[in-house]
């Protein structure tokens, strides 16, 4: 093995080199030296980690709302008494003609 490495080398030897110049490249600015941020303080081997609850599946939409359904704004019903005959009454809802009944003139 030893004397197949010496041939190898004697033949490589042997073999003429050829100058090959390859063409100058400007080499870029080096880049502006970047500050780093203080290193995190790592808890010390005996200081126990706060871990913080990671869910394990994504919560539907259906689950979502059954527990954000109570929180909902419910509506508030909002009485008003009507203008002509006074009556009490949800507002945009038709109580009666609109017109204010006068007891001199009669409607047939």
């Amino acid at each position: 093995m030893a004397a197949a490495g010496a041939l190898l080398r004697r033949a490589a030897a042997a073999v003429p080199r050829i100058p090959f110049a390859l063409p100058a490249i400007p080499t870029p600015d080096p880049p502006a030296p970047v500050l780093e941020a203080p290193a995190l303080a790592l808890p010390a081997a005996g200081a126990a980690m706060d871990l913080m609850a990671v869910p394990k599946k994504k919560v539907s939409k259906y689950k979502k709302g059954l527990r954000n359904g109570p929180k909902a704004l419910k509506p508030v019903p909002v009485i008003v008494r009507c203008r002509c005959c006074g009556r009490v009454k949800l507002p945009h809802f038709y109580c009666c003609s609109g017109e204010r009944g006068n007891p001199d003139s009669s409607s047939s």
